[in-house]
């Protein structure tokens, strides 16, 4: 039993170590490795829903369907769906797998095979890729995604191994040329809304800009040619005359809309 547990530690060491030295830096879309390459998914990550619905398995086992998003976390859609108590429910999920009940009317089972933010990448001593991820509970299931090199695949996914009864550990490959050196599908989050500016603040940001630099200007100008006081202000007249103009302008406008008010009523 000592035995077991050294082997075991060792093993969970070993995992660590690796995932460390493959990636300078992680998070659950991307692994940045030396000389300026990145494993990017973003491009195959989907938000708020799997790229990778219903999947079934290769095995006898066709009553099991498999969903898997790499990148960003989804929720079940299934409002039917039971889950065990044993298990822990599809939220915030990387993948989930679902059952149908054993008798018609029966409704479904499903449960999280990994949680998002749990991901790790790791690389075995052929400097292959994968990702693991599990539930954040121990003795529960887990997944490892095997990353696969493919240019001319647009993003498949195949299950390797299912989960059965004493085997929690899901095995899938991720067939993608996001796998493939000089690992070149880095790219901006899809489905993402910009977080840049509008052109309407850009204009604005554009207006107060060149407005504080004609008063700045104008006021070192008029200092340098001896003005003091309110003269420093460029166009001081202009300015004084402003207010007086909008509102002779608002009463105007205001006049013009009665004058077409009282032609109606005639």
């Amino acid at each position: 039993m000592l035995l077991e547990n050294f082997a075991i530690f060792l093993m969970l060491i070993r995992s660590v170590f690796s995932a460390t030295a493959v990636c300078s830096f992680q998070n659950s879309c991307q692994c940045v490795l030396g000389a300026g390459q990145v494993i990017d998914l973003s491009t195959v990550g989907t938000l708020n829903h799997p790229r990778f619905y219903d999947v079934l398995s290769g095995d006898s086992n066709k009553t099991a369907l498999y969903s898997y998003n790499p990148c960003f976390p989804f929720d079940s859609s299934d409002k039917y769906a039971t889950v065990d108590e044993a298990n822990v429910p599809c939220k915030n999920a990387a993948a989930c797998v679902r059952t149908f009940g054993s008798g018609s009317g029966d409704p479904p089972e499903e449960h999280a095979i990994g949680i998002q933010s749990t991901a790790k990448f790791q690389a075995d001593e052929g400097k292959n890729f994968h990702i693991f991820y599990d539930l954040e509970k121990k003795g529960l299931q887990n997944l490892t995604v095997i990353l696969q090199c493919n240019n001319f695949t647009l993003h498949q996914l195949y299950i390797n191994q299912t989960e059965i009864a004493g085997n929690g550990s899901v095995i899938m490959t991720l067939a993608t040329k996001c796998a493939c050196p000089p690992y070149s599908c880095a790219s901006p989050t899809p489905d993402e809304p910009s977080h840049g500016l509008s052109t309407g603040s850009k204009l604005l940001i554009a207006f107060f800009t060149i407005l504080l630099a004609y008063f700045l200007i104008g006021i070192v100008w008029n200092f340098c040619n001896g003005a003091h006081g309110m003269e420093l202000v460029p166009n001081a007249d202009f300015w004084n005359e402003l207010p007086k103009l909008i509102i002779e302008g608002v009463v105007f406008t205001c006049s013009c809309f009665r004058r077409k008010g009282s032609y109606g009523e005639v």
